[in-house]
């Protein structure tokens, strides 16, 4: 898959931080990039438009092969963030 990414990347000269970025944003959703590194947060601002051929490829990827989870916070806050079936427990949440 990530493969797949940087070979496109490739024909824009972008990284595949930027072709990630690019492909949610023009599907409209909303993207919070994590670093700590100046250079990497101006490379996150280098957004590009994709083709509609390029946009379908990357889209058709998670349909291949089922989502993918790179960080899975529950060692760090005690819950899982992401469980859409059930709420988080009230108990350790902030009034």
């Amino acid at each position: 898959m990530l493969l797949q990414i940087a070979r496109i990347a490739t024909e824009y000269g972008k990284s595949v931080a930027q072709t990630i970025l690019s492909w949610n944003v023009l599907r409209g959703v909303s993207v919070i990039p994590k670093t700590a590194r100046e250079g990497r947060l101006e490379e996150n601002l280098g957004l590009f438009r994709l083709n509609n051929q390029h946009i379908d490829r990357i889209s058709s990827l998670s349909r291949e092969t089922g989502p993918v989870r790179y960080l899975d916070p529950r060692d760090y806050i005690g819950f899982d963030v992401f469980d859409e079936l059930e709420d988080q427990p009230v108990e350790q949440s902030v009034a």
